[in-house]
């Protein structure tokens, strides 16, 4: 499906790279023992959290959506989940294609506006990770808990940390300038006299158009805010799932108190989150796994033990579970995994009309919403 794409063999060959050396940093027998001795009873409630976080990714979009139409939480919900098993399993993130696509066939609303919502989830997904780490690193740090990382320098450190806030600051200052733009702006009909034909002009407006109004819940700072906090429960309970896997492989023994053990896992969250978010490798396997292992690493874990515990964390807690929920979904709605991948580059113009989606034909337009959806108030 994707032997021809470049993207894809870029993405394996920078997956392995990481693996290979994530490999060569552990103990094969630790690493056989950790395994062994592992208490999977945790697993379990470990892979239901991270569902419910992605029921909370379900709530925070509809609050995103909102200027676009009503949306039922269940209804998002399963979207998400297969968004995220095509990001797991395609190169470049094209899940996020995937989603806004998959939601404009189902809801009858515009992919463009869909895809700015999506964007604007992964810049406070990447603003909030980065809070965690702002209070958790310190507070480790004045804990005693870091035995250093390597040749890697504090003003390194400082330096990497600050340009990774600005990255996220900027893109959302960016995004929130572009919520405050009108289709007929200045810049927008200069840039469109590049496009070739009449045809293409209509489809980069329509694009244009329909990004601006997904960008809508950035007009004012209260929104900014509520944007947020609907983002702390989606990473609080990841950070769980990380958590409970974490007592799986005994990792509380390296820290005195259980408070020690949240802050740990929460800064592992973080971390491995924020690297395994760059369309760098597929499903950010390889990055993910030697990030997480190098953070407890130098809260003093042995590299074995991290290396097993990153590992497992991602694959058989958040990796293959939604995978497999995703293309059960994807059978009931009657679509295949090539298709959902195809048909985003493939859409010019006015939709397809793709019956198995089962839209919804109750879709409204709302205004300027005030208040966050309660998703105890609708059913899928």
């Amino acid at each position: 499906m994707f032997t021809n794409d470049w993207r894809f063999w870029f993405g394996l060959a920078a997956s392995a790279a990481f693996l290979v050396v994530l490999v060569f940093q552990v103990d094969l027998e630790e690493l056989q023992e950790s395994l062994s001795s592992a208490k999977y009873v945790y697993v379990a409630p470990a892979i239901a959290l991270y569902f419910v976080a992605l029921y909370f990714r379900a709530i925070r979009w509809r609050y995103l959506l909102s200027p676009i139409g009503s949306f039922k939480v269940g209804r998002l919900y399963s979207v998400v989940v297969i968004g995220y098993m095509v990001n797991n399993l395609a190169p470049a993130r094209l899940g996020e294609l995937a989603r806004s696509y998959l939601l404009s066939r189902r809801e009858d609303c515009s992919a463009g506006a869909a895809l700015a919502t999506i964007t604007v989830e992964r810049v406070f997904d990447g603003l909030t990770l980065l809070a965690f780490a702002a209070l958790t690193a310190p507070w480790l740090v004045a804990l005693g808990l870091f035995r250093g990382y390597g040749g890697l320098s504090q003003g390194a450190a400082s330096f990497l940390a600050v340009a990774v806030v600005a990255l996220f600051v900027a893109g959302l200052l960016v995004l929130t300038l572009l919520a405050k733009q009108t289709t007929g702006h200045p810049l927008i009909t200069f840039a469109l006299r590049f496009v070739p034909g009449n045809r293409g002009k209509d489809r980069v407006q329509s694009l244009i158009d329909g990004f601006i109004q997904g960008l809508a819940i950035l007009n004012s700072p209260r929104k900014h805010l509520a944007v947020f906090l609907l983002s702390l429960p989606v990473w609080l309970l990841e950070g769980a799932t990380y958590m409970l896997v974490g007592y799986s492989f005994g990792l509380e023994e390296y820290f005195s108190s259980t408070g020690q053990l949240i802050l740990a896992t929460l800064l592992v969250t973080a971390t491995s989150n924020l690297v395994g978010a760059l369309p760098t490798s597929i499903g950010g396997i390889g990055p993910f796994e030697l990030v997480a292992q190098q953070t407890l690493v130098a809260l003093g874990v042995g590299a074995s033990l991290a290396g097993v515990y990153g590992a497992f964390v991602h694959l058989a807690a958040l990796w293959l579970p939604v995978n497999l929920v995703g293309l059960v979904l994807l059978w009931q709605h009657s679509l295949s995994f090539g298709r959902l991948i195809r048909q985003p580059a493939q859409q010019d113009g006015e939709p397809v009309a793709t019956p198995a989606l089962d839209r919804a034909p109750d879709h409204t337009t709302a205004t300027q919403p005030e208040a966050v959806p309660q998703p105890g108030k609708e059913t899928s």
